[in-house]
C-alpha cells in the first residue's frame, strides 16, 4: 500500500494473528477487526459460515466490537451482519486486496509499460482467463450446527468438528464449457507464469474474473490496476467503494447470457475506462486505509 498502517501513530503491532485469517486490534473503547476470508462461491447451497464472527464475539466479551469485511454481501454475510448487530459489533464492507507477490514483483514496478503495451496491442481475442479446471472443495456444514463448517472447531474451537464431506465448486470448468461453445473468441490457459499470463491478457477485449472458493480472485486487482475490461459474474458480493458501476456483471445462467456478452463487447473500451477509473479512485492504499479511518471515527462517535 501507499499508505499502510504502520504509519499510523495508534497503531501498534503486537505479533501474529489471534484468530485465523484475522486481523486484530483492541483498544480501550472497542476492537476492531478485519475479516480477510474469502466469502463463499454462490454457486454453494449455503450462506457464509459464522465461525469467525463468534470467535469475535467470545473475544471482545461485551466490549463493543467494528467488524470490516473484506468479502462482503448483504445476502450471504446476513447471518454474521445479526450475529454482530446482536453483539454490541457493527459490521461493515471492506476490501480485498492482492495476495499474489508477483503483483508486486513484477505487475506494479512495470505498470506504466504495461499500460503502453496494452493500448498498443491488437485485440484478437474476446475474452479470456488463466486457471487450473479442477473443482474446488468446501466443507459441508457441522453435525451440531449449520452455521459453521465441520472444519471450524480447529480454526476457532467451535462445533463437533466431526467430519461431514465437502461440496464441489465447478464454477470455473462451467464457466469454461459456456465460452467454449458460443461464438466468443476465447483464451484459456491452465495456470502461466505470472509474467506470461499478463502478457497475454494485453491482446484480449476482456479479461474474465471466474470465482474460485470465493467470488473474488486476484486477477480482479491485477486486471483494474492495468485498466483492462474486466468481467464479473453477477455476484451478490461487492466492496466498501461499490463496483457495481464500473465493472460489469455476467448471470451465465441466463440464456440471454452470450447476447449481453457481446454488448459488453462493443463497450469494451469504455468499460476499461471504468475499471482503471475504479481502481486510481477508489482502491488505492491511501483510499482504502482513507475508509478505513473514517469508519472507526464514526464507530466511536456511537460507541
Amino acid at each position: 500500500m501507499d499508505k499502510d498502517l504502520s504509519k499510523i501513530n495508534w497503531i501498534q503491532y503486537c505479533g501474529s494473528e489471534n484468530i485465523w485469517k484475522t486481523a486484530s486490534f483492541y483498544g480501550d473503547k472497542f476492537n476492531i477487526y478485519i475479516d480477510t476470508s474469502d466469502g463463499v462461491n454462490e454457486d454453494l447451497p449455503i450462506k457464509e459460515y459464522c465461525g469467525r464472527i463468534m470467535k469475535v464475539v467470545q473475544e471482545s466479551k461485551g466490549k463493543p466490537f467494528l467488524y470490516f469485511k473484506a468479502a462482503y454481501s448483504p445476502v450471504l454475510s446476513k447471518n454474521i451482519i445479526d450475529i454482530a448487530i446482536k453483539n454490541n459489533g457493527k459490521v461493515v464492507p471492506f476490501f480485498k486486496w492482492s495476495f499474489n507477490e508477483n503483483f508486486y514483483k513484477y505487475l506494479r514496478p512495470n505498470r506504466k509499460e504495461l499500460i503502453k503495451k496494452l493500448n498498443s496491442s491488437k485485440k484478437t481475442i474476446d475474452a479470456g482467463f488463466c486457471s487450473s479446471l479442477v473443482d474446488y472443495i468446501y466443507p459441508k456444514p457441522d453435525i451440531n450446527m449449520n452455521s459453521v463448517s465441520w472444519r471450524d472447531k480447529k480454526r476457532f474451537d467451535i462445533g463437533l468438528g466431526e467430519s461431514t464431506g465437502y461440496f464441489l465448486v465447478r464454477t470455473r470448468k462451467d464457466i469454461f464449457e459456456k465460452f467454449n461453445y458460443s461464438n466468443i473468441s476465447f483464451f484459456h490457459s491452465k495456470k502461466l507464469p505470472y509474467e506470461q499470463f499478463i502478457n497475454h491478457s494485453l491482446s484480449w477485449r476482456s479479461c474474465l474474473n471466474v470465482p474460485g472458493i470465493g467470488e473474488y480472485t486476484s486477477r480482479m486487482f491485477d486486471h483494474c490496476f492495468l485498466g483492462q475490461c474486466l468481467v464479473l459474474r453477477k455476484t451478490s458480493y461487492d466492496f466498501g467503494y461499490s463496483w457495481k458501476e464500473y465493472l460489469p456483471e455476467i448471470d451465465y445462467n441466463k440464456k440471454s447470457w452470450e447476447i449481453k456478452f457481446q454488448k459488453l463487447l462493443d463497450d469494451y473500451k469504455m468499460w476499461a475506462e471504468k475499471s482503471f477509473f475504479y481502481f486510481n479512485e477508489y482502491w488505492t492504499g491511501s483510499t482504502v486505509i482513507k475508509y478505513f479511518l473514517d469508519e472507526i471515527e464514526r464507530f466511536n462517535e456511537i460507541s
